[in-house]
C-alpha cells in the first residue's frame, strides 16, 4: 500500500528536514481507522467533497465497470467519502521547499503509475 511505503521513508524525509503529508477524499472517522490500521505517523489530511484536488483540476469520475469492480471487493466510494459522486483525486505528489514554492509535482491519471517513495528523499538530498 501507497501509505505504508510512504511510512518506511518518513524517518529519513524529517531527518533531511522535510515533512510530509497525505490528503485523502475519505470521510475522517475512515481516515483515522487508515492511519491506526497502518501505523501511519505523519498527517492524514480530509479533503471532504474532493474540494483541492477540484480547485487543481485532480478529480475524475470513477468510470462505471470500475464502480462495480470496487463494490464487489467491498469498496464504497459513498459510504467512505460521505457523498454520491464517485470522483477521486488522480494520485500525486507536490514536494514543496520551506520558502513554499513548488520544486517538483509528479502526477498521472494512471493511478497505477506511481513514483517509488525513496525518489522523495533521493529529491531532498540534491536540493543541498
Amino acid at each position: 500500500m501507497e501509505l505504508e511505503a510512504l511510512q518506511e521513508v518518513y524517518g529519513q524525509v524529517q531527518k533531511l528536514g522535510g515533512s510530509l503529508i497525505a490528503i485523502s477524499p475519505q470521510l475522517g472517522k475512515y481516515t483515522k481507522q487508515v492511519v491506526k490500521k497502518h501505523h501511519l505517523t505523519f498527517p492524514v489530511l480530509t479533503d471532504e467533497g474532493n474540494t483541492v484536488a477540484d480547485s487543481f483540476g485532480l478529480l475524475f469520475t470513477v468510470p462505471a465497470k470500475l464502480k462495480e469492480i470496487y463494490l464487489s471487493f467491498g469498496i464504497d466510494l459513498q459510504r467512505f467519502n460521505g457523498n454520491d459522486t464517485w470522483e477521486l483525486p488522480m494520485s500525486g505528489r507536490f514536494l514543496i521547499d520551506n520558502k513554499g514554492i513548488v520544486r517538483k509535482t509528479d502526477v498521472h491519471p494512471d493511478h497505477t503509475i506511481r513514483p517509488e517513495p525513496s525518489e522523495i528523499v533521493e529529491f531532498i538530498q540534491s536540493l543541498d
